[in-house]
C-alpha cells in the first residue's frame, strides 16, 4: 500500500475520492488506497455488525410520521457532531435512528422505532482514573465518578493506553467502549475491560479517558477527560 504525503493546499483534504483516502496525523497530511474492510475479527465486531443489520431493518418499517419526527430531532439535534476539521455537521434523521439504537443495544436495551424527546443531557460532574502494573494482581483498577450523578443513567466510557508517561493528548485510539450502569457510590472496577483491550499494562504508561453519561433514551452528553498515569504493582 503505498502512502502518499501530501503539502498545503490539500492540508485539509480528509475522506476518500475517487478510491484515495485522505487523512492526517502528527507529520501531517497523507494519502492511501481505500480497502475494502475486512470481516469482523473478534466477537465484538460481529456482534455489532448485526446490531446494525437489525437497527437498519427497523428504520425499513417506520411510517412517514415517525421518519418526520426523526427528521426534526436532526435539525435541532441534542449533540452537536463535527467533522475531522473541527466543522460542525448535522446528521440525517436515519443517522440519528441508527446511533440511538446502537447506543440502545450497547447498554442492553432493545431497538426502539419512535424518536426520543429532544433534549440535552449534562456531563457527568467528576471523572477519574486509577490505573495500576498488571503484576499487581491483588489492586483494583477503577473509574471514579460523583456519588449519585449516574442514577437513572448510563455510564458510557471510552479508554485509551500509551506508552508515554509524559503525552497530554490522545485523540484516537480508544480502545475500551464500555456502557452500563453503575452503583451509586462513587468508583467502579475496571481490570477485566483493560485487560481484555490491552493485554499487560505496564508502570509508567498513561491512560487516557472520556465518560459520558446517556439516558435511556440513548441521547448522550458531551464528554469530560481524565488521565492517569500508571502505578507501580504494590
Amino acid at each position: 500500500m503505498a502512502i502518499t504525503k501530501l503539502q498545503a493546499p490539500l492540508a485539509g483534504l480528509r475522506g476518500t475520492v475517487g478510491g484515495v483516502v485522505y487523512s492526517a496525523n502528527a507529520t501531517g497530511t497523507y494519502a492511501k488506497s481505500w480497502k475494502y474492510p475486512k470481516n469482523a475479527r473478534n466477537v465484538l465486531q460481529s456482534e455489532k455488525r448485526d446490531w446494525f443489520a437489525r437497527v437498519r431493518s427497523d428504520w425499513l418499517t417506520l411510517n412517514p410520521g415517525q421518519i418526520a419526527i426523526w427528521n426534526a430531532l436532526a435539525f435541532t439535534p441534542p449533540e452537536i457532531d463535527y467533522n475531522s476539521l473541527g466543522v460542525s455537521i448535522k446528521l440525517s434523521g436515519s443517522a440519528w435512528h441508527t446511533r440511538i439504537n446502537m447506543r440502545r443495544l450497547q447498554a442492553g436495551q432493545a431497538i426502539e422505532s419512535d424518536c426520543p424527546v429532544n433534549a440535552s443531557l449534562a456531563p457527568p460532574i467528576t471523572f477519574g482514573l486509577v490505573c495500576y502494573d498488571f503484576t499487581d494482581g491483588a489492586s483494583d483498577d477503577l473509574f471514579t465518578y460523583t456519588n449519585g450523578d449516574f442514577t437513572g443513567y448510563y455510564a458510557y466510557l471510552e479508554l485509551a493506553l500509551t506508552l508515554s508517561p509524559v503525552r497530554n493528548k490522545q485523540t484516537t485510539g480508544y480502545r475500551v467502549t464500555w456502557c452500563g450502569t453503575v452503583d451509586a457510590v462513587t468508583q467502579t472496577r475496571i481490570n477485566e475491560e483493560l485487560a481484555t483491550a490491552f493485554g499487560w499494562i505496564n508502570q509508567g504508561q498513561k491512560l487516557f479517558g472520556r465518560l459520558r453519561k446517556q439516558g435511556t433514551n440513548g441521547i448522550r452528553s458531551t464528554a469530560i477527560d481524565a488521565t492517569t498515569v500508571v502505578l507501580p504493582a504494590a
